[in-house]
């Protein structure tokens, strides 16, 4: 059965260790009913370990530390992988965004955005940036990880210091929410996606649009974007004057994905598109890398994989729950759920859970290369190491 999902108790890490403490555990078919079970602590292993025994065909294969194996009768094993670390007191509510770069954090929760470190999380080292009006449906560093950059419900793009906490300046061009961003390079260019149907590319430094790389009918959202300079594509030929304010643009593709459905490949600057295609249910979130590889995760819950002409290559239908979030980490796609369950998947039908979420949520995912991170409707932000699966 490749359809299913497997879901355990949000803190089973916790009582799964003490002796005849049991939680529960379930599989599920994409559209059937869950089969359910309990796995129990029944004693330890010399090291401490503790030899854990399911019920009602669950099996656990092997336990190490925040990681359990388990398997059903009727699905492959999987992993299950509990939090690292848990962030809880950053802010007090849905954490709708978060990005992450050598274990320096930003995310956002209502309209406040938080600067901090995720390796010695202190909260008087915490930086607090206010000024948004609104939802914040994206924060993202800039390479430097001296800067912010956010957008949101109020239709304004803003440039933060994230030493201060300071508005160093706000973008104003959007008609309607502004739902994802790009940065180019080293970000004297950005891109914004929105609502209004438009992908507009700014100058930072004077704070003005350059151009629409493109303009779709003002009822066609626009949920996500993704930019890359994927190798051996051609991008498409100019036939527009250059400007000296746009820098770095010359190899970049940006991927949109749109409520209708509509996925699309722009060569940013010939401003072409370059494929397209429908993929009948709302795209949420999208990744584009050098390889020009694509992956997408849709609100009928399908996490596909497809090639730089927008060809399905593969694809993985085993919750009908949304996608809220997706990110690639090493061959893996993550991909956050709007059921709480975030999961690792492969082409070769390897799959592992990050658990910790009672049927939250998961509006973001983040990777610094080594861990693994999520934002969760219930206001936490969870840490995970990914190479103990």
């Amino acid at each position: 059965m490749n359809e299913y999902s497997m879901y355990i108790q949000h803190d089973w890490d916790e009582c799964i260790r003490s002796a005849e403490n049991r939680v529960w555990i379930s599989v599920k078919p994409r559209n059937g009913a869950g089969i359910y079970g309990h796995l129990q602590c029944k004693s330890y292993k010399l090291n401490g370990i503790p030899i854990i025994q399911g019920t009602n065909g669950f099996e656990v294969e092997s336990v190490s530390s925040h990681a359990i194996q388990v398997k059903h009768s009727s699905c492959p094993s999987v992993t299950l992988l509990s939090p690292y670390r848990i962030f809880n007191d950053v802010h007090n509510s849905s954490v709708t965004s978060l990005d992450v770069i050598g274990g320096q954090c930003v995310s956002a929760s209502d309209s406040v955005l938080k600067s901090w470190s995720s390796l010695d999380h202190e909260k008087e080292k915490e930086v607090t940036m206010t000024g948004h009006y609104g939802d914040i449906y994206c924060c993202r560093w800039f390479p430097s990880v001296k800067v912010v950059l956010s957008c949101g419900a109020d239709l304004r793009i803003k440039i933060w210091s994230a030493d201060t906490g300071e508005c160093a300046g706000t973008l104003i061009g959007h008609t309607k929410a502004v739902t994802d961003l790009a940065i180019i390079d080293r970000g004297r260019n950005i891109i914004s996606v929105s609502k209004d149907g438009t992908s507009k590319l700014w100058h930072v430094g004077s704070g003005k649009v350059i151009d629409d790389l493109i303009k779709l009918n003002q009822t066609t959202y626009i949920n996500c974007c993704s930019i890359s300079s994927p190798k051996n594509l051609n991008l498409g030929e100019r036939d527009i004057p250059t400007s000296d304010t746009e820098i770095g643009t010359d190899d970049k593709c940006l991927l949109i994905g749109c409520e209708n459905g509509m996925l699309s490949l722009i060569g940013v600057y010939a401003r072409k598109i370059l494929a397209t295609n429908n993929l009948d249910s709302p795209v949420n979130a999208c990744h584009l890398n050098d390889e020009a590889q694509i992956y997408v995760g849709c609100n009928d819950g399908r996490v596909i994989w497809l090639d730089e002409q927008l060809v399905i290559k593969h694809c993985i239908f085993d919750t009908n729950s949304p996608v809220r979030s997706l990110c690639l980490f090493k061959e893996l796609v993550v991909c956050g759920h709007g059921d709480g369950s975030c999961v690792l998947r492969s082409i070769n039908g390897k799959k592992a859970y990050l658990t910790g979420t009672n049927a939250e949520p998961i509006f973001d995912v983040s990777t610094d290369t080594r861990f693994l991170y999520t934002a969760c409707r219930d206001g936490v932000i969870r840490k995970y190491l990914p190479e103990l699966l």
